[in-house]
Parts: C-alpha cells; sequence; structure tokens
C-alpha cells in the first residue's frame, strides 16, 4: 500500500481573524486511488471582540480548485477536493448561498454550502434525476464557474462582488468497458521453414479505459507449445518448428484482458487466429552455370560447396552479389604449366529446408590462352640500316615483342633473302647482326624474312613470318683522287690577283655526300694562290714578280669528300712557273755628273765609263748618244759604256760640252743622262787624269744587290713544303691498341636496357681514315644482351639480366681500324652478374590442405612447407611467417615447419585459411594458404548466456501461458540440445524441452511469493552425453491493488478544548474505514495536513489528535 501525504499551507497566506470562540478544524488525507478530506474544527473555550466584515471582503479561499468525482457516479455523490473550497464568513449575519453560473450545460452537479465556524464550504454534489450519466471516455474534465451569494431576510439574493472562482472537475476513471479486438478474426500464411521465435502475426485490442483499466493482457484460450503471444503487444511467435506433413493448419483462439479490478465490464474478449503452414523445398536445387568470356577471372554460380576435382582446395566459392548467387574464385594465381589441361570441379548445391535436398554439377574450369598464341611480330616489316664498315657481329635490329633475355619460347630464322651469309639471328632474342663484310658500292639493300616458331606441347606447330629491310649506308670508305692537271703550269708576272692559273680536279665513288669532293690548299706558307672549294679552279692572290719572289710555285692542293662520319681526303703537288716580263727600264748608276777636261787630252783617251744596271733578269744594256756629239767629237762603246775622245779639244771655240747618253734593253730606255764637260787648260796638269767628273750615285748596284740576294734566297732548291695540316696517308702501318681494358666487370642483374657497363679505349698511330676505330662484341653475346656502340666502344645492357639464368657473359671484345688491310686488337671481358633481390620466393604449391581432430596435442607437427628462392646470398636465405592472425597455430621460421600450438575447438573456429609467407633476405615474399580442417569431437557441453544470471521481471497478473522468458543454450558440438527443469519452479512455471521457451503454467501472486530461482538443465546428444545447467531468477512485480481510499465516519468534526489544558491533552479521536480486503492494502495511517494547527496539535496512528503547547488564538483550522 502506498501512502501520500500532501501539506498546503493557509489558503489566505495568514491566520484567520480573531472572531467568537469556535472549534477549529484539522484535515486529514490519506490518498490512494482518490483523495478523502475530513475537515476538524477544534475551538478553543475564551472570550473575544467581535470584528464585523463588509460584504466586499467576502472571497473564495482560492481563485481555482482542482476537485474529482468518478465516473457513473450516483446522484448525490460528493465532488472531492484536496483543499477546503469555500469563503470565509466575515459577518455572521451574512447568509451565504453558491450557484453554478458556467460550465455545467447538462446539469450534472449542484452546488450546495455548509457553515462550519467562520467558513462556509462550497459542497459540489452530483444532480440526482438527471437521465445522463458521467462518463469520462465521453468527457473527462468539467470547468464550473461558481459565485456566492447573500440571501436577504426578505428572499432577494444579492451577488457578492468577489467571490467568484472557477472548480475544475476530473472525471476518473472505473473499469466499466471490455477491450474489444480490431477485427475477430486474422489469417496468416506460414512457411514450414520459418526459424523459430520469428514474429509471425499481431493482433490488436483496444479498451478505452484509462491506467491499468486501459492496458490489455493477450493470451491463448488454449494452451498450445508451437506458438506464443507476447501478453503486451499481441505479437506472436514462433517456438516450435512446423512441418507441413505433420500438421498444416492451427486454429488459436487469442482473448484479451484488462488489468483493472472487474466491475460493470472487465470480461475478456476474444479474436480467432487461422495458421496455414505451406509446404515448402519440395524440389532439388539446380545448378546453373552462366560461361563468361575467358578474359574474366571469375564466373557465377549457383553453388555452395565443391566436394572434388581440387585437391589443392585452391578454389573457394563465395557469397555472391545476388540471392542464390555465389563466385568461383582461386586463392592465389595458378600454375598452369603443371594443370594445362584445366580442373574439372564437382560442385554441390545444398537448400536451406528443414528437410535438405542437393544437386550436383561437374564444371569445367579451362586454362587461359597459350603464350605461345600471343603476337610475336609488332610489325610486318621491319627497316633497319647499318653502316658498310661495321665489323662482323654488329648489332643490326631486333625483331620480336620481348627484350632479349626474357624468352625462350619463340625460335627465330632467317629463312630467305642471307644467301650470301651476309647477317645472323639470334633464335631466342629476334637481333639481327652482321655475318661478313659489307660493301655499299655493291649492294645498298638486303631484304630478309625471318621466321618464328612456336613449339608446343599442346597444339601443333606454329609458324609466322616478317620482313626486314636492311640499308648498307655509304660509309666514306673511298678517298677523292686529283686527276688533274697534270705537268707544271706556268703564270706570267705582275698579272692582276684573280688571274686564272689552273683548275684542279679530282674523283671521288663514293656516293651522296661522301662522294662530294671540295679543294683547298694544304700550304703553311703564305702562298699568292687560292683555289675555289667546289670548281677547282686556281688563281693568284695578288701580282707575282719574277725578279724578287719565287719564280716556282709548289702548292699542294688537297681534295676532300663530304663524307660521314669520317671525311677522306688526298693531296697532290701542283708546280706553278711564274714566266719574267721585261717591266723594267735600265737605271744609271750615277747621274747629274758635272766636271772638266783638258784640252791638251790627246785623242782616244777614256773620258768617263757610263754604267746602267737592268733589274729584268737576261737583258743586254746598249748604249747611245742622243744629244751633244754633233761633230762626233766623242765616242761611246755601246757594249762597255766607256765614252773616249775622238777630236782635238784645242781646236774647239767653245768653253763647255753638254753630252746626253742613254741605255736601253732593247725595249725601254733609261731617263738621259747628261755629262756637264768644262774645257779647261790644266795649269798644273796632273799625269793621273785628263778629265775629272762628279756624278751623283743613284744606289742602283746596291738595290740590285738585293735584289739578287732576295731572289737567290726565294729560289733556293729541294724546298719542302709546308703543309697547312698533315697529309693524310692511305698506308695503314699500325693495328689498333686496347688501353686499361679490365679483365673482369660487375653489373647488377636488374640493370635497365642502356646502362652503361664498360667503355673501350684504344688507340691507333696511323693517322686519317686508317687511325679511325670501330668496335664489336666478336663473341660470348649470348642471347644478344650486351650492345656495343659501334663508335665510341661502349658497352651497355640491350636485354634482361638474369643471374639466376646465366650468371657471367665472357665476351669477346675486338677493335678494328679501317685502313687496308684491315687491323684488329681484341680482349676477353668476364662481365659477372652480381645478384639483387629479383626472385622472389616460390612454395612447391600454392595452397595445401589437412585434416586435424580437435583434441591434437599442442606441438603436433602438420607440415614442414618449402620455399625456394634462387637468388644468392641473403637474398636466397627464405624465412617463413604467418599472415594469418592467430594464435592456434605456429610456423618456424627457419625450417618453415607449421605446427599446433594452442588447444582446436572445432565448435570455435572448424575451418582455418592459413596464410602463410615467405620472405627472403631482401624482402621479396610470396604466400600459400593452408587450410585445415578440424574434426569434431564431443568436447563441450551447452553453455548458457553468461547474462543468464539476470533476473527477469514480470507482473503478478501476467495471464496463464504467457511466454516468461527463452532459456536457450549453445553448443558446438550439437545443435540439438534437450531441455529440463531442475527445481524452484513449484508447478508455477513450466518448460519447453525442444526450445527452452519458459511459460507461466499457474498465476502468481507477489504477496504470497515475490521471486523463484529456477534452476534449467540443457543436455546435448553426443556420446557420451555432456550437460550444463542454469538459473533463472524470476522476479514477481507486485501489481496495486489498492482500489478503495480510507472514509471517515464524518466529513466534519467538531471539539473543544481549554486555553489552559497542559500540552498532550487528548482533544479528539478519528475513525476511519478502507474497503480493500488486502491487510497491507486496507491499513489506514493519520497525519494532519494544512498550515493551520501545526505546532500546536498533533496526532498519532490510532488516530487521538492531542494538544502540544498552550494555545492563544480561538479557531484552528487543521
Amino acid at each position: 500500500m502506498t501512502q501520500t501525504t500532501y501539506s498546503h499551507p493557509h489558503p489566505r497566506g495568514r491566520p484567520p481573524p480573531l472572531l467568537c470562540p469556535h472549534p477549529s478544524v484539522v484535515i486529514r488525507r490519506c490518498v490512494r486511488w482518490q483523495h478523502v478530506v475530513v475537515a476538524v474544527v477544534v475551538a478553543v473555550a475564551g472570550s473575544c471582540g467581535r470584528v464585523e466584515g463588509s460584504v466586499e471582503s467576502v472571497r473564495f479561499s482560492a481563485e481555482q480548485y482542482n476537485a474529482s468525482v468518478p465516473e457513473n457516479a450516483l446522484g448525490n455523490t460528493a465532488v472531492v477536493s484536496d483543499t477546503m473550497m469555500g469563503v470565509y464568513v466575515t459577518d455572521p449575519t451574512l447568509k451565504i448561498k453558491y450557484r453554478i453560473t458556467e460550465g455545467d450545460n447538462q446539469n450534472f452537479f449542484r452546488a450546495g454550502k455548509r457553515v462550519v465556524g467562520d467558513f462556509c464550504f462550497l459542497e459540489l454534489r452530483v444532480r440526482t434525476g438527471n437521465r445522463h450519466v458521467l462518463n469520462r471516455e465521453s468527457r473527462d474534465q468539467y470547468r464550473l464557474k461558481v459565485k456566492a451569494q447573500h440571501r436577504h431576510h426578505d428572499g432577494s439574493k444579492e451577488d457578492l462582488p468577489g467571490a467568484v472562482t472557477e472548480v475544475i472537475i476530473t472525471i476518473t476513471d472505473l473499469n466499466d468497458l471490455t477491450p474489444f479486438f480490431l477485427q475477430d478474426e486474422y489469417h496468416v500464411r506460414l512457411s514450414e521453414d520459418t526459424p523459430l521465435h520469428a514474429s509471425v502475426a499481431r493482433v490488436k485490442a483496444e479498451d478505452p479505459d484509462s491506467g491499468l483499466n486501459g492496458q490489455i493482457y493477450y493470451s491463448f484460450s488454449d494452451r498450445t507449445p508451437v506458438f506464443a503471444i507476447h501478453p503486451t503487444s499481441g505479437v506472436v511467435t514462433l517456438t516450435r518448428p512446423l512441418s507441413f506433413l505433420e500438421k498444416a493448419a492451427y486454429e488459436l483462439t487469442v482473448q484479451a484482458q484488462d488489468r483493472g479490478r472487474r466491475q460493470h465490464g472487465g470480461w475478456p474478449s476474444h479474436a480467432k487466429l487461422y495458421i496455414n503452414v505451406t509446404e515448402e523445398n519440395v524440389y532439388d536445387p539446380q545448378i546453373l552455370v552462366v560461361k563468361l568470356p575467358e578474359s574474366m577471372p571469375r564466373a557465377h554460380l549457383a553453388v555452395v560447396a565443391i566436394i572434388n576435382g581440387d585437391p589443392d582446395r585452391v578454389f573457394r566459392v563465395l557469397p555472391g552479389s545476388g540471392a542464390n548467387e555465389f563466385n568461383l574464385a582461386a586463392l592465389d594465381t595458378i600454375d598452369w604449366s603443371e594443370s594445362p589441361f584445366g580442373f574439372n570441379l564437382t560442385l554441390k548445391a545444398t537448400d536451406g529446408g528443414n528437410r535438405p535436398r542437393f544437386s550436383y554439377k561437374v564444371v569445367r574450369v579451362a586454362a587461359p590462352p597459350l603464350p605461345q598464341q600471343e603476337a610475336v611480330f609488332t610489325q610486318e616489316v621491319y627497316e633497319a640500316t647499318v653502316s658498310e664498315i661495321a665489323p662482323v657481329g654488329t648489332r643490326v635490329v631486333q625483331v620480336g615483342s620481348w627484350l632479349p633475355g626474357a624468352q625462350r619460347r619463340i625460335e627465330f630464322s632467317i629463312v630467305a633473302g642471307n644467301k650470301g651469309g651476309q647477317f645472323r639471328i639470334d633464335p631466342f632474342s629476334g637481333v639481327i647482326t652482321t655475318g661478313a663484310t659489307l660493301d655499299a658500292e655493291t649492294r645498298t639493300d638486303y631484304t630478309l624474312t625471318v621466321g618464328a616458331t612456336s613449339p608446343s606441347v599442346i597444339l601443333p606447330l606454329q609458324q609466322t613470318s616478317a620482313k626486314v629491310i636492311v640499308r648498307v649506308l655509304d660509309a666514306n670508305d673511298n678517298t677523292p683522287m686529283i686527276v688533274a692537271p697534270q705537268g707544271v703550269v706556268r703564270v706570267d708576272e705582275h698579272q692582276p690577283a684573280g688571274t686564272w692559273v689552273t683548275k684542279v680536279r679530282a674523283q671521288d665513288y663514293d656516293s651522296g655526300e661522301n662522294g662530294y669532293v671540295s679543294y683547298s690548299l694544304a700550304n703553311a706558307d703564305d702562298v699568292p694562290f687560292t683555289v675555289d672549294h667546289f670548281t677547282g679552279e686556281v688563281s693568284t692572290t695578288r701580282a707575282l714578280d719574277y725578279e724578287t719572289e719565287r719564280r716556282t710555285w709548289r702548292l699542294l692542293v688537297r681534295a676532300s669528300d663530304w663524307g660521314s662520319p669520317y671525311r677522306r681526303q688526298s693531296e697532290k703537288v701542283i708546280t706553278v712557273h711564274v714566266e719574267d716580263v721585261n717591266d723594267n727600264r735600265p737605271q744609271f748608276e750615277r747621274i747629274d755628273c758635272t766636271g772638266f777636261i783638258d784640252r791638251l787630252t790627246p785623242l782616244g783617251s777614256e773620258v768617263f765609263t757610263l754604267s746602267a744596271v737592268d733589274f729584268d733578269q737576261g737583258n743586254i744594256i746598249s748604249y747611245r748618244i742622243v744629244g751633244g756629239n754633233d761633230d762626233r767629237c766623242f765616242g761611246l762603246d755601246s757594249t762597255t759604256g766607256v765614252l773616249t775622245l775622238a777630236c782635238d779639244l784645242q781646236d774647239l771655240m767653245v768653253s763647255e760640252r753638254i753630252l746626253n747618253v742613254t741605255a736601253t734593253d732593247g725595249q725601254h730606255f733609261a731617263d738621259t743622262l747628261a755629262l756637264r764637260l768644262q774645257l779647261v787648260r790644266q795649269q798644273n796638269p796632273s799625269a793621273h787624269s785628263w778629265t775629272v767628273l762628279d756624278c751623283r750615285e743613284m744606289g742602283v748596284a746596291q738595290r740590285l744587290a738585293e735584289q739578287l740576294s732576295r731572289a737567290e734566297k726565294s729560289n733556293r732548291q729541294d724546298d719542302l713544303i709546308s703543309l697547312l695540316t698533315p697529309p693524310m696517308t692511305g698506308l695503314n702501318a699500325h693495328g689498333p691498341e686496347l688501353l686499361h681494358v679490365p679483365l673482369e666487370v660487375r653489373v647488377r642483374e636488374n640493370s635497365d636496357p642502356g646502362t652503361l657497363v664498360l667503355k673501350i679505349e684504344a688507340q691507333d698511330d696511323d693517322s686519317g681514315y686508317p687511325g679511325h676505330l670501330v668496335y664489336v662484341i666478336s663473341s660470348g653475346n649470348e642471347e644478344s644482351v650486351f650492345m656495343m656502340d659501334l663508335e665510341t666502344g661502349a658497352l651497355t645492357v640491350a636485354g634482361l639480366l638474369d643471374r639466376e639464368k646465366v650468371a657471367r657473359y665472357n665476351l669477346n671484345l675486338t677493335v678494328y681500324d679501317l685502313g687496308k688491310p684491315q687491323r684488329s686488337a681484341s680482349r676477353l671481358v668476364v662481365v659477372t652478374l652480381v645478384d639483387e633481390n629479383d626472385n622472389a620466393p616460390n612454395f612447391d604449391k600454392p595452397a595445401y590442405s589437412f585434416f586435424l581432430p580437435e583434441n591434437v596435442a599442442n606441438g603436433t607437427s602438420v607440415y614442414e612447407l618449402r620455399a625456394q628462392d634462387p637468388d644468392e646470398g641473403t637474398n636466397g636465405v627464405v624465412t617463413y611467417s604467418l599472415a594469418t592472425d592467430t594464435k592456434d597455430f605456429r610456423l618456424d621460421p627457419v625450417n618453415g615447419r607449421l605446427s599446433v600450438a594452442w588447444p582446436l575447438d572445432h565448435e570455435t573456429h572448424d575451418v582455418y585459411e592459413l596464410r602463410v609467407v615467405a620472405t627472403d633476405g631482401g624482402a621479396r615474399s610470396a604466400h600459400a594458404y593452408v587450410t585445415i580442417q578440424v574434426a569434431n569431437i564431443n568436447d563441450c557441453p551447452p553453455v548458457f548466456p553468461t547474462e543468464r544470471s539476470t533476473a527477469v521481471r514480470v507482473p503478478e497478473d501476467l495471464p496463464v501461458g504467457a511466454l516468461v522468458t527463452l532459456v536457450t543454450a549453445h553448443d558446438p558440438d550439437s545443435p540439438r540440445l534437450r531441455y529440463t527443469l531442475m527445481g524452484g519452479h513449484e508447478g508455477i512455471f513450466e518448460l519447453d524441452a525442444d526450445t527452452a521457451a519458459l511459460r507461466l503454467a499457474a498465476k502468481l501472486d507477489y504477496e504470497t511469493r515475490p521471486a523463484y530461482n529456477i534452476t534449467v538443465r540443457a543436455t546435448d546428444d553426443g556420446t557420451p552425453p555432456l550437460s550444463a545447467s542454469t538459473h533463472v531468477i524470476v522476479q514477481v512485480v507486485d501489481v496495486d491493488e489498492n482500489v478503495h481510499a480510507p472514509v471517515f465516519m464524518k466529513d466534519v468534526e467538531q471539539a473543544q478544548v481549554l486555553e489552559s489544558a497542559p500540552p498532550h491533552t487528548l482533544v479528539a479521536t478519528f475513525s476511519a474505514v478502507d474497503g480493500d480486503h488486502n491487510p497491507a492494502d486496507a491499513a489506514i495511517t493519520y497525519s494532519l495536513v494544512g498550515s493551520e494547527g501545526r505546532g500546536v496539535f498533533y496526532i498519532d496512528q490510532k488516530g487521538e489528535c492531542s494538544l502540544i503547547t498552550l494555545m492563544f488564538l480561538v479557531f484552528y483550522w487543521t
């Protein structure tokens, strides 16, 4: 029983005014489902003055009151409020009357009064004689407006202005209605494979009552173990498996009962639930295989298991994206070389029916297209060029789709166009090299037919071919030869610059620019000649002088072609003779001669000797007198130039004689020389000379001597020609010499094509074209994985190197010069491949499969895995690890031994898909899959959930047959368990042996037993059987049955006490009764409510109200 105590302050917030002695009132309220108010007035004996009041001062104790009355209340039933409804009577002459003015259109209520002391109570009651009754379901609240009136002696009525209040009346519910279903019948069709505890239907009933009166419990009228209904939601669930063959239809009666106390209604209502079971799993499953293109890695199959054809378990069936669709996939890459014919997998499809049906189908998984069906040649016609100076073994072109060293499946050969054996082809790499020396002047192009053969153990021999056009490039191997001019070339001196001397002509048998010839002079000394680079015409650059310069010029003419990569040239000496031309006049050595001659000079005496010089070589000078010798007095020898006296000077009448003489070379004349002679008689004649002449020296002789000296110097015999650049000799006097070539070089095996391995250095003391060198790999280049640059001697990687296939190459590197006869030098170089971690470890199988019993001992060896790594050193050291996160198995990292590390449990883990990894020292890895199936042994007892020990709370009014809880256990060994009740149920509960559904078998009573500790045992069907037990604590929840509220014998009690009464004086005794049958619900307790009288009075649990202390007030409302 629940007790609620309310305390309220004085309605007006202050004590009542002092009036004449009247008993005060004590209100005590016990609440259970409805409120009952009892007013007690205690009057204190004494005297007080009279206080007069006015009409305007009359007010209700509150502006609004809350009250209640039960629905269906009979006439004259009081409306109950928690507070005192009414007004304080300030004037005893006032006659108070109450009137309902609003809110009661149907006249359900009437207002009355009752005056107690100075308070006039407002009493509201249900009006009698009304044909309508209060119905909470129609209207649950009324808001009444009540006025207080004063009634005069003449019967007239006067409204009190301030005495207006509002009373809110709440209609409390009675359980007067019965629940009703929304439909009388429910029909459900269920498949016989409906899973246990699935919701199969829902019924719905309604009850307009409120609280417990409107709460509905659902139950089956006739108990059934197959179905259970939720007591509050009406959801029907399946508690046992259905079988169409055992029972095809169920007819269940569902009843709905509210939880309220039965009064006028409250009887249960019923509805029918018809459940029809449909048969399922009539047909065997059919496996449909959808064939997909071979390029797709998966096929969609309606299967669930592979039972044959996969010994290594490399295939798995995985759920697909659609219903009844599965994916057949491989765990890893399949080595088709070991399974060239594919796989024939037997697939089993099983349905999920209660009686499973299945079917089989064989599915073929074919191998992918063979590698030899790939394109061998990337083009139909290959074009390549090769220089005619390329030595034997020079790389020309590669045909095929793979880098050298990448494959050994295809064999190449030259099937046509190689009659002279000029070319060779590597059978595996498809690299074509020269097989003989080539000559572009003899043949410029070759058309080869290359065939490719792909042998196969499955398909017949297949062959394809391609054309290779090789053009031989001219390499300027012919030197231009100068054929003109022949003999000596002559040119006159003193010709102007640009005078044509001769034309040089050369021949070159090379083609293209290699046959174009240009000309130049190779003389290092400055020569007054030039040659046109294109026409070969030789001309002078200035005027030549025979007398002072070289009279014979030796010109070194060089003819050079425009060849590539090297230019060739030849030289020829052309002798040019400068022809002398008489281009100088004779010149006298002395001029302007004056002197005297003695008249006594004898005849025939030599007077003077003339001397003239001609700078031209070989000219003869003759002298003659051109004036002043008309009388022939003087004679002149034309050859020697001696002037003699031919007359007697004494006979001459003149004192002076002027002779004009000249000199000639036969073509040119010298300037006239005047000899001025004074005819005198010597006073003292001297025997030494008859004539004295003074002349001015011209220095001609000196100049002539200098000219002769220059000429002599410039025309020395046997001068060597100084060349501008050394001439190219055609002799191959020296052979090439290799410099600093190592015996061994090391290169990483994963080097990219184009990686420089070695650069050969060589020299040849020959100059010119014979000294140029070319390089080649003469032998040892297996599969043509290396390439030598023809010009630079750079040895580079040309294919894929694999140390595991070929660890070293013995290359014969040769250098040739271009002289005739051709010379060469060779060196054997060992190319050692440095290991790279380019190979991952490789398991002997991609997948392994084993069976183990679940009771196998720890440490048991499952298998010793083996993985090989062909790399050397640490790169080839393999360590093993488990990529799958599991503690149940251990893999030895050194020897690969897989062993059991933890107790196995089929029920926890029946199949292990272990991914094992083999890792080498260079961190490359490979993986394989190990499938371990754990065989079941009945080693596990049933296990109840750990949360099963928590209590289940059920209300005590739960209907019999209701499902309380499911006490299910789990046994990985056995899916079928049997359940039994071991104790603690006392016949109140029953348990389904198959489904562990705990149901209520009898009514519960909280007051009789509030809890049950039920022991449930689950036993499996193994051999021997194992069992487990659990405890189910069922707590019964008390349902409030306290229907009746306590009732006082009187609404108002009056008592008197003297103001001089000592404390604990008994003032009054009160009693109330309760109509509930349950003693706990009928027990009554008393208390004082309200603020007035507190601290002055108290009441005990016997209902006796006593005095606490001395009183001075007249009235107390308690």
